[in-house]
């Protein structure tokens, strides 16, 4: 794969996790600001909630920019290479942030029903997406393995 090739895959790794994260953090931090305008009292915890949430979603574009400068620092690129790379990293991501999504948006629902048990459900919450986590973490692994 020449130069330009190159280019283009780091451009679209990039590109593709920032359109999707950006999309998806925005409609998190819209869930808890509807929320908030109900129940004031909810204010710090929906805050640290809100940002941890989009936070861990924000990782897998970490992980996105790793491959990118992987596939940037080569000059020269194996297609099935840097496809099966790709797919490695976007399957997993995938997978990660859809639950990560939906279990930071579940607890802040559960947190607006039932206040007294925020703690609890931080606790939950931030086990589960340490292990969900994981996965993604998995993905980049594999995908900096096959660009080598």
């Amino acid at each position: 794969m020449d130069n330009s090739m190159v280019a283009i895959w780091a451009w679209l790794a990039i590109w593709l996790s920032w359109l999707w994260v950006a999309t998806w953090q925005s409609l998190l931090a819209t869930s808890s600001m509807d929320i908030l305008g109900k129940n004031p009292k909810l204010y710090s915890t929906l805050l640290i909630y809100t940002i941890l949430g989009i936070a861990l979603v924000e990782s897998v574009v970490i992980f996105w920019l790793l491959v990118a400068f992987q596939i940037l620092g080569k000059e020269w690129l194996d297609s099935m290479h840097a496809i099966w790379a790709w797919l490695a990293i976007w399957l997993t991501w995938l997978w990660a942030w859809f639950w990560e999504w939906k279990l930071v948006s579940e607890t802040i629902q559960t947190v607006n029903r039932n206040p007294e048990n925020k703690n609890k459900a931080l606790q939950f919450m931030i086990l589960f997406l340490t292990l969900i986590e994981v996965v993604a973490i998995y993905g980049l692994i594999i995908a900096l393995q096959l660009l080598k």
